[in-house]
């Protein structure tokens, strides 16, 4: 359920929802004519001027209050910021004024009946909503005038200690109420931004997840679209050719057509190994919740079983701990540096392993085979190797594939992370 907010910074209601901040707004408005109404009723020697000064005074008040406080909260009007204090110095001191000639209407409305003087509060409680700098001189000010709008200069010279006392603890208990309420709506409206602001940076995160998966699904057909390329198709090609030799064999050379039949049939024999390992790999799925180190040591395992060479996996503690993103990448690059191993290395001895330092973590896949061609990595229609560096450097991540110094390759990915 969306809830409108109202948006001056030295309102009484900031961040409050739109019908609660009417309620309050109605409220004060019918007790002050209510306040108004009764005096009239109860006071029957109150006639001409003095009726007339009251009616004015209170007429002016509900008119700052409506255009200050009570109709910018509810309507949106482009005029309103210049009656609504929304942080700008040239709007800041129409407010402050409005304050100023509100407590000066109230004090004179007190002045004719002391009834008035309880609206005072909601004026306190607007100025207790701005910073501490500001609000308790302010309300010091305000106090001062009231007390002596009351009592005048010479009236607390003829109290005793009970008077002080009383009249002391009134105004404090009166205060601390304003400041408990003004605390509590500043709190209040905090708190709804905070809501606000969490609520976006959720939703944002959902766009971001969508679009990461949207872009892993379309690495995924590319690298099975280049995978096909660079097997199916190229095996493809060369059936063609070698039938189309056979066939014209077949007249002049019969003898040469056996072998080289058995030949095709080995190359067909093999792509469609290469094409189940490549749908293999298109239905393999990700690290998900499953912990990196048992997911590690698995891969490891069966990679081993179908290559018949012994894979060494180490996995540091706290590898289970790492953010699930970094986790994924790292999965990712394990398997696809062991599918590499099993269709070209022809290798005999395979190191996986994973270390955690104090600002990154690092994953080493080598192995003993031929080794990696130079430029590897560069050459057009090859996704593996570019695949892998993609993926770790979109996590921040650094990625290095080279042929060692004796025999063999090594895969190296770096991704930081915080301790």
């Amino acid at each position: 359920m969306k809830s409108s907010t109202t948006s001056g910074a030295g309102s009484l209601t900031p961040g409050l929802p739109r019908g609660l901040s009417l309620i309050i707004h109605v409220i004060m408005l019918v007790a002050l004519g209510l306040t108004l109404h009764s005096h009239r009723e109860h006071d029957s020697a109150m006639h001409g001027r003095a009726d007339a000064v009251l009616t004015g005074l209170v007429a002016a008040q509900v008119l700052l209050y409506l255009l200050f406080f009570t109709l910018p909260a509810q309507i949106r009007w482009p005029a309103w910021p210049w009656f609504r204090d929304g942080g700008e110095p040239r709007f800041t001191w129409m407010w402050w004024a409005n304050i100023v000639t509100s407590v000066a209407l109230v004090l004179a409305e007190s002045r004719i009946d002391r009834s008035f003087q309880w609206f005072l509060f909601p004026y306190l409680c607007h100025v207790l909503v701005r910073p501490f700098r500001v609000s308790i001189p302010t309300m010091l000010g305000i106090v001062a005038a009231f007390g002596l709008n009351l009592f005048g200069w010479n009236q607390p010279a003829k109290w005793d200690a009970q008077d002080w006392f009383e009249n002391l603890f009134g105004a404090a208990a009166w205060l601390m109420l304003a400041f408990f309420i003004a605390r509590t709506i500043v709190t209040s409206a905090q708190r709804g931004r905070l809501i606000v602001e969490l609520r976006t940076a959720k939703h944002e995160l959902e766009l971001a997840r969508e679009r990461e998966l949207e872009l892993a699904a379309l690495r995924e057909r590319e690298r099975l679209a280049r995978d096909l390329h660079d097997t199916l198709g190229h095996a493809l090609v060369t059936l063609t050719v070698q039938l189309e030799a056979a066939q014209r064999l077949q007249a002049t050379a019969p003898d040469r057509v056996v072998p080289l039949l058995a030949g095709l049939q080995r190359l067909t024999r093999s792509s469609m190994e290469e094409l189940r390992r490549s749908l293999a790999n298109l239905r393999t799925p990700g690290l998900g919740d499953r912990p990196l180190s048992e997911s590690l040591h698995t891969l490891c395992q069966e990679t081993g079983r179908r290559l018949g060479a012994a894979i060494d996996c180490q996995v540091a503690e706290g590898a289970d701990t790492l953010p699930p993103a970094v986790a994924e990448v790292l999965w990712r690059v394990a398997q696809e540096g062991l599918t590499n191993i099993e269709k070209h290395a022809q290798a005999q001895r395979v190191e996986v392993s994973l270390a955690r330092q104090p600002k990154e973590v690092v994953l080493r896949v080598g192995d003993d085979g031929t080794g990696l061609p130079p430029g590897a990595g560069d050459r057009p229609g090859h996704y593996g190797l570019r695949g892998l560096r993609e993926r770790v450097e979109g996590v921040g991540g650094g990625f290095r594939a080279a042929a060692r110094e004796t025999s063999g390759t090594l895969i190296e990915a770096r991704i930081p992370v915080i301790a």
